[in-house]
């Protein structure tokens, strides 16, 4: 080899690599789109959606999910790399917040209305919608971020199922009318480790390098 080219192999080494996330936007973005077009063309949102969305119980159904969308997804960027640690404890926040909802709305609901909370009138609409719902940004962040190279890719698809299942609880609230955190921080719950758990058992077959 001569000089010249060693010189243009070792320069093209020490070049910065992309960063992993660089796809996320382009493709997270349109997916949740269309997800969100598939909740207002078939389902409808909800007819008091603006007064929900000023009301702390109503409206922390989306706050927690775009919460732990965006946790969720800094996590997977941060295990994208061989060297990458992801700090996990911001996500035990969110599950703390939604625990204490929890609590509250069982120590504020009468006793006999506990279970109607808890069971509401669309559980079963909810189990099925917002894993659908998922489907398109959680594939769209397995695009994404295929092009890491995470050392713990079982961790990596449990991460991307939770922003993935964030987005999909987030984009569902706007048609959901359940207000009780008995019904939604149960039933979404639910829905979201669904999605995760999927994705972690996906992991190590789509993140592997």
């Amino acid at each position: 080899m001569k000089t010249e080219d060693l010189i243009r192999a070792l320069a093209a080494d020490s070049l910065a690599e992309p960063e992993p996330g660089r796809w996320v936007l382009p493709l997270v973005l349109p997916a949740v789109l269309v997800s969100l077009a598939g909740v207002l063309l078939v389902l409808g949102a909800r007819p008091d959606l603006a007064q929900a969305m000023v009301s702390f119980v109503p409206v922390m159904r989306p706050v927690l999910s775009l919460a732990l969308f965006g946790l969720a997804l800094s996590a997977a960027l941060q295990l994208a790399r061989p060297e990458g640690r992801a700090a996990l404890w911001p996500l035990a926040g969110v599950a703390a917040a939604a625990l204490g909802l929890l609590l509250w709305a069982y120590l504020t609901t009468p006793a006999e209305a506990r279970m109607t909370a808890l069971m509401g009138r669309t559980s079963n609409i909810c189990l099925i919608a917002i894993p659908i719902l998922s489907a398109l940004p959680t594939a769209a962040l397995f695009a994404a971020l295929r092009g890491g190279a995470s050392t713990r890719p079982a961790l990596s698809g449990a991460l991307i199922g939770l922003a993935g299942g964030g987005a999909g609880a987030a984009v569902y609230a706007i048609h959901c009318t359940e207000s009780s955190p008995l019904f939604y921080v149960t039933w979404y719950g639910l829905a979201v480790l669904a999605v995760a758990l999927v994705s972690a058992l996906l992991g190590p077959r789509l993140l592997r390098w």
